[in-house]
């Protein structure tokens, strides 16, 4: 069977269903292909920010509520094991399971015109030729693509050789506990640093599970099981029962180049997680947008997507290179501990963090502010010194 398509999207997650939407919703002839059966399950925190929120909004019709699983106004971080510091009464953050999320905004995209193909796996894909071919046999041809993939996305191996450098790239290992098996209720989310390098641990709570998860990169973590394990006999007193899952994750690495002519890669697949707060939803969703519109432009003028989509997604990457240079503020062993001495003593620091995830602040104040408390803490150790 042959079918053909103006545009094809592999890739169901929110990357894949913003661009959908908004190609479809304009009337352009879409496809969206993934492996999966939906609802299917996904290895994700499942946070939503308020710039979450506001990029959501600027692509989908109907509300989030129904699939918003719990909501917060607070964070608590913790040093392992020990409360450092807690805000109460801040902006929401809004959690989710990612099976109810990602069939809700597939959904849309299908209601507004876009062409499914769902439990069947993209097992050839020829770029030159513009087709592809599905496990099932059907063969697709396609004027525009968009790789959304993921982070072992096959249109970013199929463009440039691998999916993303192994020296670069993180892991993660999350676990869904029951709260009923709880000994405490959990009402804001946790941070936990000094459990991974380069990376931390998180508690996320929803209405009915807490979701437990640690990440960092991964050349620097070859033991990051045993310590997730750890983590959790030491955060519930047991080892909770489920399955611990694991996965690969972008860690501000992003493609400087994110696609070639008419195929373009959003989201995972081009590197898109922020190393600092996590967050990945909103950017994929954001560049999926993106994308979309590059094409749109494109493709009355019978022009390539990609310098259309190049000047949009630089939107997204100046805030990463911030977020880049944060890292070596708070990761690397001598300014991670300067960082965790003026956590427990500052009310203004995880404020900004909560500011920047609410998309209140700039990368740029959030990087400004940081910089002058590492100054001001350099500056005063070297009178003490004196």
């Amino acid at each position: 069977m042959k079918r053909h398509h103006k545009v094809l999207i592999v890739g169901g997650g929110p990357a894949g269903s913003a661009a959908a939407r908004t190609l479809a919703g304009q009337g352009m002839d879409t496809a969206l292909i993934d492996k999966a059966d939906f609802p299917r399950d996904k290895l994700c925190g499942g946070l939503l920010t308020q710039r979450s929120r506001n990029i959501y909004s600027r692509i989908f019709t109907d509300s989030w509520k129904p699939v918003v699983d719990y909501t917060a106004r607070g964070v608590k971080f913790f040093h392992q094991g020990k409360l450092l510091n807690e805000v109460e009464n801040a902006s929401e953050l809004f959690f989710t399971r990612r099976m109810a999320f990602d069939q809700f905004l597939l959904q849309q995209a299908v209601t507004a015109g876009t062409t499914p193909y769902l439990g069947d796996a993209l097992v050839d894909l020829d770029i030159h030729g513009k087709t592809c071919q599905l496990r099932s046999g059907t063969k697709i041809s396609f004027d525009f693509l968009i790789g959304a993939d993921g982070v072992n996305s096959l249109v970013a191996k199929s463009l440039f050789g691998r999916a993303f450098e192994p020296g670069t790239v993180a892991f993660a290992l999350e676990l869904e506990v029951e709260r009923a098996g709880t000994l405490e209720a959990v009402r804001d989310p946790e941070i936990h640093f000094g459990l991974a390098r380069w990376g931390y641990g998180w508690v996320f709570p929803k209405r009915d599970t807490l979701t437990v998860g640690i990440g960092g990169l991964h050349a620097r973590n070859p033991e990051l099981k045993q310590v997730f394990e750890d983590f959790l006999v030491t955060r519930f007193g047991r080892l909770p029962e489920g399955r611990i899952k694991g996965h690969h994750l972008p860690f501000g690495d992003y493609r400087k180049v994110p696609g070639r002519g008419g195929i373009l890669l959003c989201g995972d697949a081009a590197g898109l997680v922020e190393p600092i707060t996590g967050e990945g939803i909103a950017f994929a969703m954001l560049s999926g947008l993106y994308a979309a519109e590059a094409i749109l432009e494109a493709a009355p003028r019978g022009r390539e997507a990609l310098p259309g989509y190049q000047n949009r997604y630089r939107q997204i990457t100046r805030d990463f290179d911030h977020a880049n240079r944060l890292r070596w503020l708070l990761f690397p062993s001598a300014s991670e501990r300067l960082f965790l001495k003026a956590l427990p003593r500052s009310t203004t620091l995880p404020l900004k963090h909560l500011e920047l995830m609410a998309d209140q602040i700039q990368y740029s104040d959030y990087w400004r502010h940081l910089m002058f408390r590492a100054v001001k803490s350099l500056a005063r150790r070297a009178l003490f010194i004196k």
